[in-house]
């Protein structure tokens, strides 16, 4: 899959301008752009975005064709260069940033003979950091300073192991897969290999392989997300309920969300409304406006 169809782009998409109009309850609307550039092959050229403060992402890759970048350069506040390096069969070895404080390894990787790859990552905490999201808690930590994850041939975790700073384990999480290859479970591991039914991800396709449910399940709590596709294959529903827990006051009332499209002749989306609403009231909480304008290569698509 390129880089222009993992951002759910159809066609030779070279140049994708989104406006965001923002409209939450009692706030001021607000606005940004986001502006993306793919090469003829769908790698990625250029990303810039005006959230918060200007920035720019500029890919480069080698000058022969194998589709492998040689570094990213960040242009904005905290500017840095994400280098990437490569053995002598090609394959990806280490992934570093360089910076202003020096160079910080942020990736590695050690290939076995039976097929097996071995993924290193080493997290940098972002000043304040305290903690991770609740969907995320399986695959991050505030106290993770290495993580190793053990990848098949086929490149699907098998195992995942988050270090603290003295070498310490923290949690070790297994996957199952069904047989098209998709993660259908994930969760902390107990010493025996079992799961733990209080801290694992659980997850439902539909026949083109995109997710129709997740479940999540914590120590505090946990969610189940419904989502339902349109003709185009875009998300147009997303139901989010609390799942039964012993604690109470970490229950949340449903909610939901609801989208809307306007496509070009290339079936791609050039208008999309959000809408959040609360199931118990009807009451609706925010609305988001996206506006694209897309251009292709060798031709132009106005919106």
């Amino acid at each position: 899959m390129t880089d222009r169809e993992k951002a759910g782009l159809r066609g030779p998409v070279a140049l994708c301008e989104t406006e965001v109009l923002f409209s939450p309850r009692g706030l001021e609307k607000s606005t940004h752009v986001t502006l993306e550039s793919y090469r003829l092959d769908g790698r990625r050229i250029e990303m810039s975005d005006t959230r918060r403060s200007e920035w720019t992402n500029r890919w480069h890759y080698y000058d022969y064709d194998d589709g492998r970048p040689r570094e990213v350069v960040f242009e904005g506040a905290d500017a840095f260069r994400r280098v990437f390096v490569y053995d002598d069969k090609a394959r990806l070895k280490a992934v570093s940033i360089h910076n202003a404080e020096g160079r910080h390894l942020e990736e590695s990787y050690t290939y076995h003979d039976d097929g097996t790859v071995v993924h290193t990552s080493y997290p940098r905490k972002p000043p304040g950091l305290v903690g991770v999201l609740a969907d995320s808690m399986l695959h991050l930590s505030g106290d993770a300073v290495r993580i190793t994850t053990l990848l098949d041939s086929r490149g699907n975790a098998l195992e995942k192991v988050l270090y603290d700073v003295d070498r310490r384990p923290i949690q070790r999480v297994l996957f199952l897969y069904d047989t098209a290859g998709r993660v259908v479970e994930e969760g902390e591991a107990y010493t025996d290999n079992r799961m733990r039914d209080d801290f694992r991800n659980l997850y439902r396709y539909d026949e083109q392989g995109r997710h129709t449910e997740i479940e999540r399940y914590f120590p505090f709590g946990g969610t189940r997300q419904t989502m339902t596709y349109n003709e185009q294959g875009d998300l147009v529903e997303r139901h989010t309920v609390s799942l039964p827990t012993d604690i109470d006051f970490m229950a949340q009332s449903p909610w939901a969300e609801y989208f809307g499209y306007e496509y070009d002749t290339r079936s791609n989306w050039i208008r999309r409304t959000l809408e959040h609403h609360l199931e118990e009231t009807g009451e609706t909480i925010h609305r988001d406006e996206h506006r694209r304008r897309l251009e292709y290569w060798n031709s132009v698509q106005e919106t």
